[in-house]
């Protein structure tokens, strides 16, 4: 009896499992709602319409910030939706400042939604983050077992390449 009660859950998971493996090598499978396509190359971040630019749009390496979470930088991704841009209405889709000393340039939010404090206060402020705990790493006199982590740009040009 015992055997037999093995075999039938040895061959139940020999159908699940060879199940999703056949739909998994499927190339030509549509995705389905639960399917999470994650973008693995560069993405050409560019300022919301309407906005006065002075720099190039950014070249951003997507697939190298996969040591972080999600929400890292997708902070009101729920989990449960579509990652959606950020320049997504209400979110950092503001393409200028409301004139300095009005009360909406005083507003946190405000400033925040205006897509450039957004991503150099993200992204910039990570970077330097990173370069900080590295250069105490480097400064440390102990056995490290942890590796100091690629430091991305902090300056204008690394991102903002001049434009030809």
């Amino acid at each position: 009896m015992f055997k037999a009660g093995i075999v039938i859950v040895v061959f139940a998971a020999v159908v699940l499992f060879s199940g999703n493996f056949l739909a998994a090598a499927d190339k030509n499978a549509q995705p389905t709602d639960e399917t999470m396509c994650i973008p693995m190359g560069t993405i050409t971040l560019k300022p919301p319409e309407g906005a006065t630019v002075k720099r190039t749009p950014v070249e951003f390496p997507h697939s190298t910030h996969f040591n972080f979470t999600c929400r890292t930088c997708h902070h009101k991704w729920t989990a449960t939706e579509k990652v959606k841009s950020c320049m997504t209405a209400g979110c950092h889709s503001l393409a200028k400042l409301p004139p300095a000393g009005s009360q909406k340039a005083a507003d946190a939010t405000i400033r925040t939604r205006y897509y450039k404090n957004a991503f150099h206060g993200l992204c910039i402020k990570c970077h330097k983050k990173i370069k900080a705990k590295n250069q105490l790493l480097a400064a440390s006199t102990q056995l490290l077992e942890e590796k100091p982590s690629p430091v991305g740009p902090t300056g204008c040009v690394k991102c903002h390449p001049k434009g030809e």
